[in-house]
């Protein structure tokens, strides 16, 4: 099923992220998240925060013996 895309304001990007509002604002300024500007409103697509969290998650690295495969 498809998820239904919605828009957010600053506070609530900054409660879902647990975030400060201040920061979330900085970020904007920055130009670190993504969002929208509709007149002088800034608004945050659900379904481009939700691509944007899982394209900064991190993946462990295996350590070189298991890349070498000396591993047992």
């Amino acid at each position: 099923m498809a998820e239904i895309e919605t828009f957010l304001d600053v506070q609530q990007v900054a409660q879902y992220l647990k975030l400060s509002v201040a920061t979330i604002r900085k970020w904007v300024l920055n130009k670190r998240i993504p969002y929208k500007k509709f007149g002088r409103a800034v608004r945050f697509s659900s379904l481009e925060i939700e691509e944007w969290m899982n394209s900064k998650c991190s993946i462990p690295v295996q350590s070189k013996k298991e890349s070498a495969g000396g591993g047992k």
